[in-house]
């Protein structure tokens, strides 16, 4: 826990440090921007007009709390422009500790400290660059105030029980935060504490000399880059052991505390759990003689508060479900039964005799003797007889359906095929069908047949259920890994009570229909591994979604 509190003094000591150094490269940026102004340039005629004071005065106006004074001075350090009118005319005063903050992108930038009557400073010095000719026409001061500097340390560490110290490249304090510095000797220095020549460290250190006992110190020198020249100042985040420590006993006692109601709770627990384990199971017994007495809904499941005999109930009922949903397998398994014993019969008894009939009815129709209503005859017996021929190889292909010849086929162009075998029939229903297919083409290992008797199935249904003017949609796209298919349409829809059955033999809407078309359609696309479901269409009709796990070439 130790080492964790002073990585973490380590860590915001590196932080503020950071803020420190960005706050200096903030003001020297400004003034490298501010020496190059053009109306720098009045200093060779004396700032006559006092646009430079003007200028300096409006900059200052912006960041009050920041600066103290920003100063033009000529080649001599008079000052011929200030952001205070007082100081023009008077000659900046001699300071000796400059230090240079240039990097290999900074030229001729300088730092010092100055004290002041009313407080500290910072001061940063540039050169003016004569705009006309090589050389230099003045000096750029802007004395930055120390406050500004302090507000940074109070603002890292308000409301918090740690502190901060600013020490020079001597061990000197600079600066602290509140209320530290206040309580801080002038002068101090504290040239025995551990400071990294770069990058940061954490320490435990007498803190006697600052007015604390033993401390928790994180250390971080200022670092120097091609922006800034190494200032030699570090940043010390301190914080007393006492409180440091103060969150790891509060955890212990609690723990303890939390330890010894565990305890009394696990024995109330205990005594309570003894009497009212036997009820649960008495429901559930009485839960499972319910069901078994033969009633067709399922009970309700009694509710408990054992998890144990919840995921019971929870498993019991799943059993059921499953059960139910077995027994419905058993009666579709046993109409498709049923639909193979009639389409053996059909194909034996009707076919033969039907095929003859519409021969028949071929070879009268050749006939050049009928009259109009002799022909309208023949062509019911050629419907009619057509009818039932569609009939019976849709009980054939239900009963006895044929195996897929898996081969690659783009879905894409079987899609096509199918939309163009049926554009005659849609542009007489007056009906638009659309096309929103995957990008790229989609190589699906099929049946082409199959796959096209399973869209014309759906797309026919589409037509048939839409009014005039209506809209069909074929849509493809790729999600998860997984192919899917889907052929909407803005119709009336498939009611939700009759969605489970839409796919059951025999079960259809359509007048004259025969219920077989769906449950064909299902068999194929079981058959290529695949899943087929009816949900509502964005226009409010129905939508055929399929979907492919296996079979995608990619």
């Amino acid at each position: 826990m130790q080492s964790e509190i002073a990585e973490n003094l380590r860590f915001s000591a590196s932080v503020v440090k950071e803020r420190v150094d960005t706050f200096l490269f903030t003001q020297v940026e400004d003034m490298r921007v501010w020496r190059m102004l053009q109306v720098m340039q009045d200093i060779r005629v004396g700032d006559v007009d006092k646009r430079i004071s003007n200028t300096l005065s409006a900059l200052r106006a912006g960041q009050q709390n920041t600066y103290e004074a920003l100063i033009c001075t000529d080649g001599a350090g008079r000052i011929i422009a200030a952001s205070d009118p007082a100081l023009i005319g008077t000659t900046m005063p001699q300071i000796s500790n400059w230090k240079n903050l240039s990097g290999t992108k900074l030229k001729d930038v300088s730092i010092a400290r100055m004290k002041q009557a009313d407080g500290r400073v910072v001061v940063l010095r540039t050169a003016i660059p004569d705009a006309f000719r090589h050389g230099v026409i003045g000096n750029l001061f802007v004395l930055v105030k120390w406050d500004a500097i302090e507000d940074l340390l109070d603002n890292a560490v308000r409301g918090g029980p740690r502190s901060l110290l600013l020490l020079g490249a001597d061990g000197r304090v600079l600066g602290a935060s509140n209320p530290l510095r206040h309580h801080l000797l002038p002068h101090l220095r504290l040239q025995q504490w551990p400071v990294p020549a770069t990058g940061t460290t954490s320490y435990i250190h007498d803190g006697s000399a600052i007015g604390y006992g033993s401390l928790l110190v994180g250390a971080a020198a200022s670092a120097g880059d091609e922006q800034f020249n190494r200032l030699g100042w570090h940043i010390l985040m301190v914080e007393p052991t006492s409180v440091a420590f103060r969150p790891v006993w509060n955890l212990l006692w609690g723990m303890l505390l939390l330890l010894l109601l565990t305890l009394m709770l696990g024995v109330w627990i205990a005594s309570r759990l003894a009497g009212k384990i036997a009820q649960p199971i008495v429901n559930l017994t009485e839960f499972t003689r319910r069901f078994r007495q033969g009633n067709e809904a399922l009970p309700e499941v009694p509710a408990t508060t054992m998890t144990e005999v919840a995921e019971l109930f929870g498993a019991y009922v799943a059993m059921i479900e499953a059960l139910d949903r077995s027994r419905e397998n058993l009666v579709r398994a046993g109409k498709l039964a049923v639909i193979g014993e009639m389409a053996a019969v059909m194909a034996h008894e009707i076919r033969t005799p039907m095929s003859i009939v519409r021969s028949s009815a071929q070879l009268l129709e050749r006939q050049p003797a009928h009259g109009d209503e002799e022909r309208e005859l023949i062509g019911f017996i050629l419907s009619e007889t057509e009818r039932l021929n569609r009939l019976v190889t849709m009980l054939l292909e239900c009963a006895r359906p044929k195996p897929p010849d898996f081969r690659p086929h783009d879905l894409h162009s079987i899609i096509d095929s199918v939309i163009n075998l049926i554009a005659s029939r849609a542009e007489t229903a007056e009906v638009t069908v659309e096309r929103d297919l995957e990008a790229r083409a989609v190589m699906f290992n099929c049946d082409r047949e199959q796959m096209m008797q399973v869209l014309l199935n759906l797309v026919l249904n589409a037509l048939e259920m839409v009014q005039r003017g209506g809209k069909i949609a074929v849509s493809t796209w790729l999600e998860s890994g997984a192919l899917w298919l889907s052929v909407a349409d803005d119709g009336p829809g498939v009611p939700l009570p009759i969605r489970e059955h839409i796919f059951d033999p025999f079960f259809t809407r359509r007048q004259g229909g025969i219920g077989l078309g769906l449950t064909v359609v299902q068999q194929i696309v079981h058959a290529h591994g695949g899943e087929i479901g009816v949900t509502d269409s964005s226009w409010g009709g129905a939508a055929f979604n399929v979907r492919f796990d296996t079979n995608i070439d990619r």
